[in-house]
């Protein structure tokens, strides 16, 4: 019989490379948004056309925000499926609590970081008609940059540490599991 961990089991979590995929969507995401700003000074200083500086900005915040929000799914989608299996299998409810701490962690900043990285780039456009002060929206840009920045590394660091949850609760499973 073939080790544990190469056989395809229903009953195991990690059978999708999803937390692989955000990690790159979140280094993608913190290098657009710095370009992105970048752009943004270089437009002010009339060495880039502000139809530019939106397309790409339209484009970048596209995929900030996909980001954002498939990382709150896959957590709510891991942390329902944890607390299945857990339920299922009776193994020990602190999997269960790890999940929420990751969530009580991570869900303020993928809540907040993505109204932040909006309100800039909407405020872009009162910038560019004039009827906003081009600093409000810079400033915004950088706080913005600097909270997906703070994001992105929690993020990561939650995903890996619950990437590291799922091979316990794997480990945990009885060897009938899935069957």
């Amino acid at each position: 019989m073939p080790a544990r961990g190469f056989l395809y089991n229903p009953a195991m979590l990690q059978n999708v490379p999803v937390a692989r995929i955000l990690g790159f969507l979140f280094l993608a995401s913190v290098v657009l948004l710095a370009w992105m700003t970048y752009d943004g000074y270089r437009t002010a200083a009339g060495t880039l056309s502000v139809g530019a500086h939106i397309r790409f900005a339209l484009f970048g915040m596209v995929i900030v925000l996909f980001t954002h929000t498939m990382t709150l799914f896959y957590f709510v989608g891991t942390g329902s499926r944890i607390k299945k299996v857990v339920g299922q299998y009776a193994l020990q409810q602190a999997f269960v609590d790890r999940t929420r701490r990751f969530k009580a962690r991570l869900f303020p900043w993928l809540t907040f970081t993505p109204l932040v990285t909006m309100a800039a780039f909407i405020i872009g456009g009162g910038a560019h008609t004039r009827v906003i002060p081009g600093w409000v929206h810079g400033v915004l840009a950088l706080l913005a940059l600097g909270m997906n920045l703070a994001t992105a590394a929690l993020a990561v660091t939650c995903i890996s540490d619950n990437i590291v949850l799922i091979g316990e609760i794997d480990a945990a499973l009885p060897e009938t599991a899935g069957e």
